[in-house]
């Protein structure tokens, strides 16, 4: 069950975001005003993100995470992390992705930053779809331990839990590349100075 758990909370996290196929056009009715130079480079960069995740290209959607955080969690563990559950045959699948807002890029003591608002829903197989008792168990936790404003629902047909959420994730581009980190993981990182000082009051 723990083992299910963390993997379910890196992928969340870090806002990783299935698609059938990664483009800005995933990316829809958002900023259409916007043609500037550091709004193109973020929707493209938004798209590989995703385009990382679909593909399951572990060391491609890692040097897209927001680099601090590694001082938390080093870059080999998390890169061993998500090789691991990416080869697994019960991997969560996240789909129905809906890139619904970016919000206009701002600057701060660093660089320029943007908060971006996704619909996402994460599907993961039952891993005893023949005990309906540890399904249920199992529906519970995750109710406990996720998002509390997911919606988390069991197909009992399929052996499947459904996972329904918004999320947020914080775009910042501080030498030229945009990387990016979750909202929530953000928030947690505040207390250990790895987040950008000018940025704390926005995210408490």
């Amino acid at each position: 069950m723990k083992k299910y758990l963390i993997v379910i909370a890196v992928l969340l996290l870090t806002a990783c975001s299935h698609e059938p196929k990664a483009t800005n056009a995933n990316v829809v009715n958002i900023n259409k005003e916007d043609n500037s130079p550091e709004m193109k480079s973020l929707k493209e960069a938004l798209a590989k993100y995703t385009e990382a995740t679909i593909s399951h290209d572990a060391k491609t959607l890692v040097s897209f995470v927001y680099p601090k955080v590694f001082t938390i969690v080093p870059k080999e563990k998390m890169l061993e992390m998500l090789t691991k559950t990416f080869s697994s045959k019960d991997a969560p699948i996240i789909k129905d992705v809906k890139h619904i807002k970016i919000e206009p890029i701002k600057k701060y003591d660093k660089g320029i930053y943007s908060i971006i608002t996704s619909s996402i829903t994460t599907v993961i197989k039952s891993p005893r779809p023949n005990d309906s008792k540890f399904e249920i168990y199992m529906l519970q936790s995750l109710k406990r331990n996720l998002n509390t404003k997911a919606t988390i629902t069991l197909d009992k047909k399929k052996h499947t839990f459904n996972i329904k959420h918004s999320n947020k994730t914080i775009a910042l581009n501080e030498d030229g590349s945009w990387k990016f980190i979750g909202f929530k993981q953000a928030k947690q990182y505040i207390d250990k100075g790895i987040f950008p000082s000018m940025l704390i009051d926005k995210f408490k």
